[in-house]
């Protein structure tokens, strides 16, 4: 599995309160629009080879970017939702490479943010 299909599933399964819907690569356009939900977006921030050896690499250095979108009517802390995130991926063998900080989108009056997750994934003798 890709490394955006890894956090999609790994964020499905940690059924984090506050969170409403998770997506990979592409919000459909429903989402978009939609102020009245709290949407994840996961994408590719780098797949890089590594742990080189015999003339090949045996590891990919992988990272997702997750963007979260809060609901207008969110009823919960944003830092809750958030630590939650970071706990379920950091129990999952991944890193947190980044935070931002929390930003109001000036176009749909949601409050944001996005983090940076990274691994080492091990490949197999292909």
């Amino acid at each position: 599995m890709s490394a955006v299909d890894d956090a999609v599933q790994l964020l499905s399964q940690a059924n984090i309160s506050g969170i409403d819907a998770i997506y990979g690569n592409n919000l459909p356009q429903s989402e978009v629009d939609s102020k009245d939900k709290t949407v994840v977006l996961i994408t590719d921030a780098a797949n890089d080879p590594a742990s080189f050896g015999n003339d090949d690499f045996w590891a990919l250095n992988q990272e997702v970017e997750v963007q979260i979108w809060y609901s207008q009517a969110l009823d919960s802390d944003p830092e809750t939702v958030e630590v939650s995130m970071m706990k379920s991926f950091t129990h999952q063998y991944w890193q947190v490479a980044a935070v931002r900080q929390r930003t109001l989108d000036p176009d749909t009056g949601q409050l944001f943010n996005t983090f940076y997750f990274s691994r080492t994934k091990i490949l197999g003798d292909d």
